[in-house]
C-alpha cells in the first residue's frame, strides 16, 4: 500500500501545483471589475483532495479485520456548482486503495481457512461520487462549514492477496496473488461529510456486496470513516 500512497502523493503535487499556476497574459478593466464565478464560495469550485481512513466496524465472523489501523487512502478531484447561498451541488472522481489486514483466527473463511503470520487483502478502485451540500453560517469567499450527502459507485482494477508465514528454520516466505475471481469488480454505496474549510470528517457505507453470492464468504467490514484534506 505505502507505493501506492507515495505515487499518488506525487501525483497530487503535480496536479495542485499545476492548478496553483495564473498567467495574467492581458488584463481588461471591464471583466476584471466584474464578480469573479469561480471560487471555494463561488458558482463554480473544483480542487484536488486526499483522505485516510479506518474501518468501523471489524467485518463479518470469518471475515474481520485487524484494527485500529489505516484501511483507507484516497486522492481524487472533486467539483462543486452552488445553486443558492446554502445550497451547492456537485461530484467527485477518486483513486482509492483499501487494505485490509485479516485476523488470523480460527474461523477465518477467506479467501481460505488457511492461518499465517500475516494476510491483507488489497483493492485499487477507481471510484465516481454524486453529493448534495448544506453550507451553515457565514464564510465569505471560504468553504466555510458544510455538510455533504450523497452516494458513489466504483470499480476494483485491481486486487492482490498477499501473506506472510515464518518457516522453523526462522526464514520468511511471501506470497502475493493477483488475477482472482471471487470478488465483485463493481461496488457502490452512501457517505457524507462534515466539513469546515479544508478539513473535513468523512464517512462511507458499502451498500453492495463485496463478493460473489456463489462463494458464500462473510464480508469485508462496510463502513469506513476518517479525515480528509482539500488540497487547493
Amino acid at each position: 500500500m505505502m507505493k501506492n500512497i507515495i505515487a499518488t502523493l506525487c501525483l497530487a503535487f503535480c496536479v495542485n501545483s499545476s492548478w496553483a499556476q495564473e498567467y495574467v497574459v492581458s488584463e481588461d478593466i471591464a471583466i476584471d471589475s466584474t464578480i469573479e464565478k469561480r471560487g471555494p464560495n463561488r458558482k463554480h469550485y473544483r480542487h484536488s483532495y486526499m483522505n485516510f481512513g479506518a474501518c468501523i466496524d471489524a467485518g463479518e465472523t470469518g471475515a474481520r479485520v485487524r484494527q485500529p489501523r489505516i484501511d483507507h487512502f484516497t486522492f481524487g478531484v472533486r467539483y462543486k456548482r452552488r445553486l443558492a447561498e446554502h445550497f451547492a451541488i456537485g461530484y467527485d472522481i477518486n483513486y482509492t486503495v483499501n487494505d485490509f489486514a485479516l485476523k488470523q483466527e480460527i474461523g477465518k473463511q477467506i479467501p481460505t481457512m488457511n492461518i499465517n503470520k500475516r494476510e491483507r487483502m488489497i483493492f485499487n478502485i477507481f471510484e465516481g461520487g454524486l453529493f448534495a451540500r448544506i453550507n451553515v453560517g457565514k464564510r465569505g469567499n471560504q468553504l466555510g462549514k458544510f455538510i455533504d450527502i450523497g452516494g458513489y459507485g466504483s470499480v476494483s482494477v485491481a486486487h492482490t492477496h498477499f501473506t506472510l508465514n515464518r518457516l522453523a528454520d526462522g526464514s520468511n516466505v511471501r506470497t502475493r496473488t493477483n488475477g482472482l475471481k471471487y470478488f465483485q469488480r463493481f461496488n457502490y454505496g452512501l457517505n457524507a461529510r462534515l466539513g469546515m474549510n479544508k478539513i473535513a470528517l468523512f464517512g462511507q457505507y458499502r451498500l453492495s456486496d463485496m463478493f460473489y453470492a456463489n462463494w458464500d464468504f462473510p464480508e469485508l467490514p462496510r463502513i469506513m470513516a476518517g479525515i480528509e484534506f482539500n488540497l487547493r
